[in-house]
């Protein structure tokens, strides 16, 4: 009788103390962040966290409107600072990583090793993401401004809403090449036999693009959101970060 109620009491406090939150993350971080997720519910076996890849612009903006996402994990430092100042923030953001602006394409017939793949006249359409809502696409209009590119591939630039969306145009061939994170290109690209090639942009001809986090308001009393944002910071998770490029802030 004795050991029943102790099982009993031990799976009243387990339902208790596993919690369950939303994460509202930038769509570059899809493929890295799930990996650090994974490894971090190694050890929280009865947590759930269940993270939506939009641009920043879009995530700012439902939090904005009353989310109840408890964590917001960002592209840039802009949005989560703006969310801070008003008072949508349970404590200041923290950055976690630089990103790299990189220039690809899926397509064989066109060599993306080299930013000068740009220049090429076969080239009738460039994916990039909607600098009003993404950070990468604030960085590849700088470029397009710092290499004097404008006038050359204005007329052939396609928007998408995010960077998942403009990386999708490329990788479905709707782009021939395009902007893109280094994290959404890296993995695949190492894949035996992948189509994929890309360039790294030179980070002096763009702004860095440091990249922060920060709880929400609706997040201040949740110990998972603040586990789980101290782990993105953590030594392991910026392993995780590293080996799909990133420098750390």
């Amino acid at each position: 009788m004795l050991l029943r109620i102790v099982l009993v009491c031990g799976l009243f406090v387990s339902s208790v103390v596993a919690e369950q939150i939303q994460i509202l993350a930038a769509a570059s971080l899809k493929f890295v962040l799930e990996d650090i997720k994974q490894e971090f519910l190694q050890t929280r076996k009865g947590d759930s966290i269940e993270i939506s890849y939009i641009s920043s612009g879009k995530a700012y903006a439902q939090i904005q409107n009353g989310s109840p996402a408890q964590l917001f994990i960002a592209a840039d430092t802009e949005y989560p600072q703006k969310l801070y100042q008003a008072n949508l923030g349970a404590s200041a953001p923290q950055n976690y990583v630089r990103g790299k602006l990189v220039v690809f394409s899926a397509n064989k017939d066109f060599d993306a090793s080299t930013p000068e793949i740009l220049k090429n006249p076969a080239i009738k359409h460039i994916a990039i993401p909607n600098a009003k809502l993404a950070p990468y696409g604030v960085a590849a209009e700088a470029y397009i401004k710092s290499a004097k590119l404008g006038k050359l591939i204005s007329p052939k630039l396609v928007l998408g809403e995010s960077i998942g969306q403009a990386t999708t145009y490329v990788l479905e061939g709707s782009a021939e090449v395009g902007f893109s994170a280094l994290s959404m290109v890296i993995k695949e690209a190492q894949k035996e036999g992948s189509p994929i090639t890309y360039a790294i942009i030179d980070e002096k001809l763009y702004e860095p693009i440091v990249q922060a986090l920060i709880i929400t308001k609706a997040g201040k009393d949740s110990a998972l959101a603040k586990d789980f944002a101290q782990y993105v910071l953590g030594s392991k998770a910026q392993e995780i970060f590293k080996s799909y490029g990133y420098d750390a802030p």
